[in-house]
């Protein structure tokens, strides 16, 4: 997986301060959001410090002049942090793909905007070369690349047209917030939203589970002696729920049993949606 920081999408968009500061915590909660779901064989990608010097954010202000007139310097911190070392993101110049020589042209409505020579071209052309790779681009919220996604909610399509060739249009996933890269998370890797990879060899932990709403469940106490997992009560409906032990990965579910816990009612996503259909009457009572 492949992360591409859209520099060109810092417009001078922000009018003030404010906006600007916004902008910058919601910057930094995606990649600390990314930084959580411990994503295997991923790269981050910046433009080398150009990035800082050619593009404005607060209107009529470079990028750093905005970031160091930021007065919570421990804003300014943390996306240093971030750009040059907590995530080691590469500068894509120094494996450049695409040329100087092609024309890489933003699709948007009926205008278009020449992106040749920045991250939007690098990763429109990689993005054409290997169909096995998966490409995100990470944009400042509030720019012009806010063309909505038709699959994936809250994100957006950046549209790519290489040398005027219509038989070369290329579509990038983009997001601007945590809950586009949530959407985006689900839909094109199969991480929940609630923090296990349904990739995994190992079944999870109740804290990747529903389980972990204490406003629905609460902890009885009790384990499922035969698997080892602490079983929960439903506070609003007396049900006991367990995670079943011996699956993960796409068959990873919750037991369910009614509130006496003699009977089985059925199984339950990690999200808690409850399949009755998957009721089991072998199943033994789990002596509640």
């Amino acid at each position: 997986m492949e992360i591409f920081i859209n520099e060109i999408s810092l417009q001078g968009q922000y009018p003030s301060e404010k906006e600007f500061v916004d902008c910058v915590k919601i910057f930094i909660g995606i990649f600390e959001l990314i930084e959580s779901k411990k994503i295997q064989n991923r790269q981050i990608y910046k433009q080398n410090n150009l990035l800082f010097v050619n593009y404005e954010a607060i209107k009529g202000s470079n990028f750093n002049a905005s970031l160091r007139g930021i007065r919570d310097k421990s804003l300014y911190q943390q996306f240093r942090n971030i750009i040059f070392n907590r995530q080691n993101p590469k500068e894509w110049q120094q494996e450049r793909l695409h040329s100087s020589s092609d024309s890489f042209d933003y699709l948007h409505e009926s205008t278009s905007k020449n992106v040749t020579d920045t991250s939007l071209a690098e990763v429109a052309e990689r993005q054409y070369l290997s169909k096995d790779t998966i490409y995100l681009v990470i944009n400042f919220k509030d720019s012009i690349f806010n063309c909505e996604h038709p699959h994936i909610k809250d994100c957006c399509i950046i549209s790519i047209i290489k040398n005027n060739d219509e038989t070369k249009i290329i579509h990038l996933d983009g997001i601007d917030s945590q809950p586009a890269l949530e959407n985006w998370l689900e839909e094109k890797l199969s991480l929940s939203r609630i923090g296990y990879d349904l990739s995994s060899k190992d079944p999870p932990l109740d804290m990747q589970t529903i389980l972990i709403d204490n406003k629905k469940f609460e902890y009885t106490q009790r384990i499922h002696k035969p698997s080892g997992r602490k079983i929960y009560r439903e506070i609003l409906t007396g049900r006991y729920w367990y995670v079943d032990n011996l699956h993960f990965g796409q068959k990873s579910h919750i037991e369910v049993f009614d509130p006496t816990g003699k009977h089985h009612v059925g199984e339950a996503t990690l999200k808690g949606d409850v399949d009755r259909t998957k009721a089991d009457p072998d199943k033994k009572s789990i002596d509640i």
